[in-house]
C-alpha cells in the first residue's frame, strides 16, 4: 500500500475585511444579518432581529481579503509529489453586497474577484430573505413570521451545519481550520427555503432543480428535496448546545447531484497531495 504523510510545519492566513454604506448614516443596519467580523463567530443561521427598527433602504458594501503563507510538507513512498516549500500563495478576494431593501426584506450578492480555480471574476450567488411581509401589507402573518424566514435564490443550501464555518474563498474568518473538510458538503443551486427558528427549535424545509449549471437545453429534469431539523440552546453562560440532523433526497430523474461537489473556489491549500485546485 502507497503511504503517503504529510506533515503541517503553520499556515497563517490573513483576512482583511472592508465594509462600507453607499447611501444612508452610521446609525443604520443589517436586520436579521449575521455579522462579518468576530461577532459571526460560531452563529449557524442568521439570528432573527424583530427588535430593531428599519431606517430606510441600507447598502452595505463589504470585501473579503485573504493572504496565505503555507508551510507544509509532503511524502508519498509509492509515487513522487511536488516538491513544496513555505511560501506564500496568490490571494483571493470577495465582492459582497448586502442591501435592506425594507423591513424584514434583505438581499445578498457575493462575487468572487480572485479565485483559484477561475481566471476571472464571477458571481458565486445571491439570495432574498424575507423575515418579515410588512412591505406587503403591514401587520401580515406578525405572528407566524416572528419564528419563520424565507429565502430564495441561487446560492448556497442549508444543508448540514459545517458550511457555516467554512471558507468561503477569501471569507475564511468563521474557519478555525482554515482548509475545508475532504467531504465538503456545500453546493450552491437555484433554491427556496423556509426556516423556522422558534426558542432553539430549528427547522428546514427546502427545494432546488439540483444543478449547479443552468441551462434550458439540458435533458436533467430532476429536483431536489432538502430539510434539517434539530435544537440550538444555550442552559448555561459557558455551556451551549447544539445538536442537528440534515437529509438531501433527489428524484430519479436527477442526473447531476453536486452536493459534495458545488465548491469553485479551491481548496486553501495549495499543491497538496495532487496538482487539481480542489
Amino acid at each position: 500500500m502507497k503511504a503517503l504523510t504529510k506533515t503541517l510545519s503553520f499556515v497563517v492566513l490573513m483576512s482583511i475585511f472592508a465594509m462600507g454604506s453607499a447611501f444612508g448614516q452610521a446609525n443604520k443596519h443589517l436586520l436579521n444579518f449575521r455579522g462579518v467580523d468576530k461577532s459571526g463567530i460560531n452563529v449557524f443561521e442568521a439570528p432573527k432581529t424583530p427588535n430593531k427598527t428599519f431606517d430606510g433602504l441600507f447598502v452595505w458594501v463589504g470585501g473579503d481579503f485573504a493572504l496565505q503563507f503555507q508551510g507544509l510538507s509532503q511524502t508519498n513512498s509509492g509515487d513522487s509529489l511536488a516538491d513544496i516549500k513555505n511560501n506564500f500563495n496568490l490571494p483571493s478576494a470577495n465582492l459582497n453586497l448586502d442591501v435592506q431593501l425594507e423591513k424584514g426584506l434583505r438581499m445578498h450578492l457575493r462575487t468572487y474577484l480572485s479565485s483559484r480555480h477561475h481566471t476571472e471574476a464571477y458571481v458565486k450567488g445571491g439570495y432574498m430573505q424575507i423575515d418579515n411581509l410588512d412591505f406587503i401589507q403591514e401587520g401580515l402573518l406578525s405572528e407566524l413570521m416572528e419564528s419563520v424566514r424565507i429565502k430564495v435564490g441561487m446560492d448556497q443550501i442549508n444543508y448540514g451545519d459545517a458550511q457555516f464555518r467554512r471558507s468561503d474563498n477569501a471569507s475564511a474568518l468563521y474557519n478555525p481550520f482554515v482548509g475545508n473538510y475532504i467531504m465538503d458538503s456545500f453546493t450552491t443551486e437555484p433554491f427556496i427555503e423556509f426556516t423556522v427558528l422558534n426558542s432553539g427549535f430549528i427547522g428546514v424545509i427546502g427545494a432546488t432543480n439540483g444543478r449547479l449549471n443552468q441551462s434550458v437545453t439540458s435533458s436533467d429534469e430532476g429536483y431536489v428535496v432538502f430539510g434539517k431539523l434539530g435544537v440550538d440552546i444555550q442552559p448555561q453562560r459557558d455551556l451551549r448546545l447544539r445538536l442537528t440532523g440534515s437529509f438531501y433526497s433527489s428524484s430519479d430523474k436527477g442526473t447531476r447531484d453536486y452536493i459534495y461537489g458545488g465548491d469553485r473556489a479551491g481548496s486553501r491549500y495549495y499543491s497538496v497531495a495532487e496538482g487539481s485546485d480542489f
